[in-house]
Formats: structure tokens, sequence, C-alpha cells
């Protein structure tokens, strides 16, 4: 009886463990749909972000991917990468528009096994800026390859990028096509009217799914903020401005503090979404350094032109585009010239100059009135105690002040002497 029951709890045990991985594996055969959100300009950000989130979907063994698509575009080579792996994943791919699929977001949208529209949502306007021919030819044919691969009209993709394609009952001549959730239904540019994410997961079929919304990090969203055209510009203006008058400006380094962190920024956004490689920042830094080597051996040449050549590449390759860089680099050239020409001009000691800089910190004892005391006079000599680029700080009579080079640069512990006050300005020469 004992045998008996033994073997009874034997077999009831083995039938458990039998029947259990078939309802571990029933509680695991739940689907899992990612859900990849791109509601922002298309750019290097983005086409890493999707890679990443696609992998990771591929990885957890996930069953569908939603495209939540709302941009005015981006670059066409993001674009394009995206598309490929779209194209290469095994897993389902829908599109989901959820307000607007414009320029790059057309060829996203394409890419997809599947598109769904919001009632309010709109697909087309896809001309490239620049629209060269050689582009536009290019461009087009990405947009019919996709059109054709997801079994849509190859015709009215190339009407939402060229103005001059004609689709009968469609588009008209000189004008872009955009379609609405109505038309693009209608015309089979998309599979399904939705109004948001849940009717989409009803339509694939995936109601009782797992969702995994996958987010971009922290870092990537601030990197894409400040990777921004017009914020790059102004980092890259701030920076090269705040080192300009640093070097200018013995004493506290407060503006050599903004300056390198405004670059800090600027080359630590561009590198981390992908527009800027370490390249990039090594040929700034060399530039920068050969041209401050060219202000210590005036007349040179060779190290200025150089490390303005170094500088502009570093520059020039770390923005999304050449025109991006290009905008820039002259506005960051136009603001330093501007900056140096306004030292020079009005110097130091003016009242303009000296409210943007530490006055304290520069002037040691030269906020005595030089005028009104007397305490100074052309002729006299003294010996520069900084280098003079051309502002610097000299001994005169044992007292120190802050004065301007003629030759706009002296050697520090070199001799000088007084060839013009103007107010509290001193102008010094170098004398053997």
């Amino acid at each position: 009886m004992t045998i008996r029951r033994l073997k009874g709890s034997l077999l009831i045990l083995l039938a458990i463990i039998l029947a259990f991985p078939c309802m571990t594996f029933a509680s695991e055969n739940k689907d899992v749909v990612y859900v990849i959100p791109l509601r922002e300009e298309i750019t290097k950000a983005s086409e890493r972000y999707v890679n990443i989130s696609i992998e990771e979907a591929e990885r957890m063994n996930a069953n569908k991917i939603i495209i939540e698509l709302d941009t005015y575009g981006g670059l066409v080579e993001s674009a394009e990468k995206i598309k490929n792996y779209l194209i290469k994943t095994d897993l389902e791919t829908i599109c989901f528009i959820n307000t607007k699929a414009e320029s790059a977001g057309v060829l996203i949208a394409l890419s997809c096994d599947k598109i769904v529209m919001s009632p309010h949502g709109t697909i087309g306007s896809a001309e490239t800026i620049p629209n060269t021919e050689k582009i536009l030819s290019m461009w087009k044919s990405m947009l019919r390859s996709a059109a054709q691969n997801s079994s849509r009209d190859p015709e009215i993709a190339e009407a939402m990028a060229d103005v001059d394609v004609v689709v009968d009952g469609v588009s008209e001549k000189g004008t872009l096509l955009n379609l609405t959730a109505a038309e693009a239904l209608e015309l089979g540019y998309s599979d399904k009217t939705t109004s948001n994410l849940d009717e989409v997961l009803a339509f694939a079929d995936s109601q009782e799914a797992e969702i995994k919304v996958i987010e971009e990090d922290f870092s990537t969203r601030v990197a894409k903020f400040l990777s921004q055209q017009w914020i790059s510009s102004l980092l890259l203006v701030i920076g090269i401005a705040a080192l300009i008058i640093e070097f200018f400006i013995p004493g506290f380094g407060l503006f050599g503090i903004i300056g390198a962190i405004s670059l800090f920024l600027f080359f630590g956004a561009n590198v981390l979404i992908g527009n800027a490689s370490w390249f990039s920042l090594m040929f700034f830094i060399l530039g920068a350094v050969l041209i401050v080597v060219e202000l210590f051996v005036p007349g040179f040449g060779l190290p200025g032109i150089s490390g303005l050549i170094l500088t502009i590449i570093g520059v020039a390759t770390s923005m999304q585009t050449l025109e991006q860089a290009f905008t820039a680099i002259l506005l960051a050239l136009i603001v330093g010239v501007l900056l140096i020409y306004f030292i020079f001009k009005f110097g130091m000691n003016s009242r303009t100059f000296k409210s943007i800089t530490l006055d304290k910190s520069i002037r040691g004892n030269s906020n005595l009135d030089i005028t009104n005391k007397l305490i100074i006079n052309i002729g006299d000599k003294g010996i520069s105690l900084s280098v003079m680029r051309p502002y610097g700080f000299v001994e005169i009579n044992g007292e120190k002040f802050d004065a301007t080079a003629e030759s706009n640069f002296i050697k520090s512990n070199s001799p000088v002497e007084v060839i013009d006050i103007k107010g509290n300005t001193i102008i010094v020469k170098e004398i053997n």
C-alpha cells in the first residue's frame, strides 16, 4: 500500500513537472510589441535610436514593432539608414502616423509593412533641400523603391517629392503632393485610420500584447537639443568669443571657463549623437594650439594658417551638414573679428569694455587717476610684467599699470617706454 501510494505520488509529481514547462510556455507566449516614437526632426541621433531599439526588440523576441511617427522630416542620409533597418528586420513593422509624416518621414513610413494614420494625419511634401537634380533623382528612386516594396503606387511617392510629377486625379503640376488620412486610405497609402495606439494594436491583432515603449535616454535627448543648428551655432560663437576675451585679459579666467564649457557642450553633443567623431575634436584642439603658437611667434604665419584650417575642419565635421557648419563658422568668425576690433579700438580701459570684464581682477594699481595725479608721463621707462598681445601689465615708476603695446606684441620682462597717454590708457613701446 505504501509503495502504491509512493508510485501514485511520483506519477502526480511527474505530471506536474511535465505540465509546468507547458504552462510557462503559455504565459511566455504572450505577444510583445515594441513602440518606437519618432516625434521630432530625423537626425543621426534618430538613426542611432531606431537601430538600438530594433536590435533590442529582436533580442527580446518581440512580435511587432510600431513606429509612432510625427515629423517634418530631416536628414536624407539618416532616413535612408532607418529605412534599411526597418526592411532588414524580420519583425512585422507598422507605422502609425500620429500627426504628420513629411519629407524624410515619408520614406520611413513606406519602409514599414503597414501604415496606419490618425484621422488628422498627413503624409507627403517630401521635397529635398537643396533640390538639385542629382539629389532629387536619388531621393525619388529611394521613395519609388520603398513604395514598390510595400506594394504602393510609386508615382504617388514621386509626386510627393517632385512638383513636376503629375498623377491624374491626384496631383497637379507645380504642387507637392500631401495626402490626408482619408485620401491616403483611398489611394492605398495607408491600411487603416485609427485614433490612438490602442486602435492600432487592435488592427494588428495585438490587443492583449505586452507593450514596451522605447523612449530616448536622457543624454540622447539633451544631445539632440544641444546639436540643433541654432544652439550649436550659439555655443560655438559663445565659446570662441569668450576665449578671445580671456586671451586679451590677464587675471581671473572666468571667460576661459565659459568658453571651455561652451565648446565642450558643442563637441560633446555632436559626438554623442554621431554628427562628429573624436577626429573632429582632435582637429579643433590642434588648430587652436597652432593659433596660440602663432600669437607667440608673430609674423611667421604658417602655424596660424594651419591652425585656422584645422579649426574650421574640426567644426565643419562636427555638424549635421556642411551648410550648417558653414553658417556657424561664418557667424563665429564675424563675431570674433568684431570683438577683436572692439578690443583694439576702445581698449581695456574704456568704460564699455570694463562693463563686461572683471575690472578689479585685471587692473591692479592701475585704477589710479594717471592724468590728475601726474604719476606717469610720456618718456617714462619701465618693464613689462606680462606678455602684451597687445594688452598686459607694466611696471613704471614702481607702480603697476595695464597698458597697450604699440607693436601689438611685447614679451614679458622687456624694457618699455611710455609713448602716449590717452585718458587712463597707457601706450608703450619696447626699447633696447
